[in-house]
């Protein structure tokens, strides 16, 4: 058995897998790394994840799953499966234990109508949104929709049901149409997770009524904006510090609001923040070859973001299990009053396209923004520009954040 210390690294795994192709161990070995966390090297030279740990009076063995490209498991993934299972064992949970049985609805699907969902709905967004978002959205679907149907039954509501409300909401008010339209579909995407309804009827409803639809897509905001508005509220003690503080996170980092919320202790090294290419929308098309993590440097401005939480950075609240939902994100810009801050409509991801075009503003050179940015290369670059641009990825968030920082001052003056 070959002695190990330290940590696995994916050049170790491969390594030891090739040699194990060449040569299958005589008799099964196990390898450890600390926590528990471990390898099984069997026989038949196949490599599996474990997590050994005692529960009560007993040691118990959890497979994380067989070492490989997927559908097998990589080296992150079954340090996630592992964290999460240490994480249970330390609240007194056994990671092997059954999930209990769910407790079965009230209201059975062909029973349920449209006031009875509306209830449901507002206690579960209770568990995850803010106060106002939950008002909001309560209001929206009180004024609209339950005088409309509120005895209706809700596997009976039809997409030309839904495009014929909206339509009529547009004609006078089409924020309103817009913002109720959110509040449906979410509603109705609540009901088909929970297999109340067979499909949402207002999913591509914008696409049937334009002028409910959102035409603000290359919308960034201003350095003025920032420092007399944006930056102001997102820095005040009031509200929802997660929330902010992601969203601040997105405006420093430049990186995707999902990407933001769903950070963890685990991807963050002294300076750099490691994105595991499994988070990465570019990174999990189907069928791409070698998918890439993606580094940012963390300025110190972006470290003082950071919550000191042990596993996400930016939990969900409330009680609400893993990190904070990036449409909390949006509802905490748009319910405030006035909506947006007083502001033109702007969303979470519109601090990302601001900060690729302040990059371009501060002259830092367009590939290092984009790298910054993660954007996917085309062409012949794609094949051949394998350059990491660690160091232009680390000047230019420096340069960015310094600009940032200024912003902060010229804020704390007025």
């Amino acid at each position: 058995m070959p002695e190990f210390k330290g940590k696995f690294t994916d050049l170790y795994l491969k390594a030891l897998k090739v040699e194990l192709n060449k040569k299958p161990p005589l008799k099964e070995y196990d390898l450890r790394e600390g926590n528990g966390f471990g390898i099984r090297v069997r026989k038949t030279g196949i490599i599996t994840f474990f997590y050994m740990y005692h529960f009560g009076d007993k040691r118990r063995f959890l497979n994380l799953g067989i070492y490989g490209p997927p559908p097998d498991t990589s080296l992150a993934d079954a340090r996630q499966k592992h964290a999460e299972a240490f994480a249970q064992v330390k609240s007194g949970i056994d990671p092997q234990t059954p999930p209990p049985e769910p407790s079965p609805i009230p209201n059975e699907p062909e029973r349920m109508t449209v006031a009875d969902l509306k209830l449901k709905y507002v206690e579960h967004i209770k568990t995850h949104l803010v106060e106002r978002s939950v008002k909001h959205q309560d209001e929206r679907l009180e004024k609209h929709l339950i005088p409309v149907w509120s005895n209706r039954q809700i596997k009976d509501i039809r997409r030309r049901d839904a495009i014929e409300l909206i339509e009529k909401i547009a004609l006078k008010k089409p924020g309103a149409a817009r913002n109720v339209l959110m509040a449906a579909r979410s509603m109705f995407t609540y009901a088909l997770r929970r297999e109340m309804v067979e499909y949402n009827p207002f999913s591509e409803v914008g696409l049937a009524v334009p002028a409910a639809m959102a035409n603000d897509r290359n919308r960034t905001l201003s350095d003025d904006e920032l420092k007399k508005v944006v930056l102001p509220y997102l820095f005040s003690p009031s509200g929802n510090t997660i929330a902010k503080k992601a969203l601040l996170l997105i405006l420093v980092t430049g990186q995707r609001p999902g990407e933001v919320t769903g950070m963890r202790k685990c991807e963050i090294n002294e300076d750099w923040w490691t994105i595991p290419w499994q988070r990465i929308k570019t990174e999990r098309r189907k069928g791409k070859k070698n998918p890439q993590d993606h580094r940012v440097y963390l300025t110190s401005l972006a470290k003082s973001l950071l919550l000191p939480f042990e596993d996400y950075i930016f939990p969900a609240s409330r009680g609400a299990e893993g990190p904070v939902r990036t449409n909390a994100l949006a509802h905490n810009i748009q319910f405030q009053d006035p909506n947006y801050l007083g502001l033109p409509r702007w969303t979470p991801h519109d601090l990302r396209r601001t900060a690729r075009t302040g990059m371009a503003a501060l002259r830092i050179p367009e590939r290092h923004a984009e790298a910054v940015l993660n954007h996917s290369m085309e062409g012949v670059k794609k094949i051949y520009d394998r350059h990491h641009y660690d160091n232009e990825k680390k000047a230019a968030l420096i340069k960015w954040s310094k600009h940032i920082e200024k912003l902060i001052k010229e804020m704390s003056k007025r």
